[in-house]
């Protein structure tokens, strides 16, 4: 089977128990659901889409978050407990803000193209190649927004002292491990 075989059966397939036999994402089909095919949206839930329209971190940058690289979201929700500077404060107000508003730009961009893969299949116009170049499109946006996270969290981490970055991991809950790194301003 082609590469583009197999992105387009999964692509059409909506979910992994489609692809068992159990079509919860179609109501035509026995043992469909009706509830959750409202729910989902061309593979993205109502819950999901939000996140993605609110600019949300979803996880993308769980890899840095639990190795010492602090998110400006949750620094700003205990920014009293790690003693920020007023200049401190003021960075990480604008990394945010500046984060949050690409965020939510991407996500709308992810969401029309997940909107549209959909509308493909709905509408019966879906083809190998719009399939994978809808998917291509999708997963770029998700690498952006992925990316975008991250980076915030490392110019986060740049803003902090080592200090307020173990206190940081010690009120978020984390096991450090062993201690951060220093961090070099340049």
């Amino acid at each position: 089977m082609k590469f583009t075989d197999v992105v387009l059966a999964l692509a059409l397939s909506g979910s992994p128990a489609a692809a068992q036999g159990v079509h919860h994402d179609c109501p035509q089909m026995p043992g469909s659901n009706d509830a959750h095919a409202a729910m989902i949206k061309s593979g993205v839930s109502d819950e999901q889409r939000s996140q993605y329209l609110n600019g949300e971190g979803m996880g993308f940058a769980k890899a840095a978050e639990l190795n010492h690289y602090p998110g400006p979201r949750h620094v700003l929700d205990i920014a009293d407990k790690l003693g920020l500077s007023p200049d401190q404060l003021a960075a990480t107000h604008t990394l945010f803000d500046d984060v949050h508003a690409k965020a939510q730009a991407l996500g709308k961009q992810l969401l029309a193209r997940e909107d549209d893969l959909e509308a493909l299949s709905r509408e019966q116009h879906a083809d190998a190649d719009k399939v994978v170049q809808l998917t291509s499109e999708i997963a770029n946006l998700q690498g952006q927004l992925r990316a975008l996270h991250l980076t915030a969290h490392v110019r986060e981490r740049a803003l902090l002292s080592a200090e307020q970055v173990a206190r940081y991991d010690a009120l978020r809950n984390y096991v450090p491990g062993e201690s951060p790194a220093p961090v070099h301003n340049h």
